[in-house]
């Protein structure tokens, strides 16, 4: 809930027994309620249109994502279509990979398709090894000192 709509709205949103308590800084954030929605539990239709538009695209901007037609997009989120075979991978990176705010993507998450295990993967310590890379660490850090290890 923004500026604007608490100036619409008034106290909609916000418990009614609420009491502010001026030198509590989280009093206020305390006092609204949540909207209770778990969008895990939608049809996948669903959960598509859900998340464009909290992401702030349009049908047609998710359909340069996706690589499909706009009117594709819409008959995929009624449920009148089903998606297509090739086009579940650019899906799977939007839904679980892509974090958009007000139509831009704002990070990318790799997946596991994108990290490249052929450039020498680092060979992980062992226990022993760790234990004296921080040691190591540690001794160096008055703040650290007598941290068990």
């Amino acid at each position: 809930m923004d500026l604007s709509d608490l100036k619409n709205y008034g106290d909609f949103g916000f418990r009614r027994d609420y009491k502010h308590d001026p030198n509590d800084i989280m009093s206020i954030y305390n006092a609204r309620k949540m909207v209770i929605i778990n969008v895990d539990y939608l049809p996948l239709h669903h959960q598509i249109k859900t998340k464009r538009i909290h992401d702030g695209l349009t049908q047609e901007a998710l359909g340069k994502i996706l690589r499909l037609q706009p009117s594709t997009i819409s008959l995929i989120e009624t449920g009148q279509r089903l998606i297509p075979k090739n086009r579940y991978k650019e899906l799977e990176r939007y839904l679980y990979e892509s974090w958009y705010v007000d139509g831009e993507l704002l990070n990318h998450f790799p997946s596991e398709d994108d990290l490249d295990d052929d450039d020498g993967a680092e060979e992980m310590m062992n226990i022993e090894d760790q234990r004296a890379y921080w040691k190591e660490i540690f001794d160096k850090e008055p703040d650290m000192w007598g941290t068990v290890l």
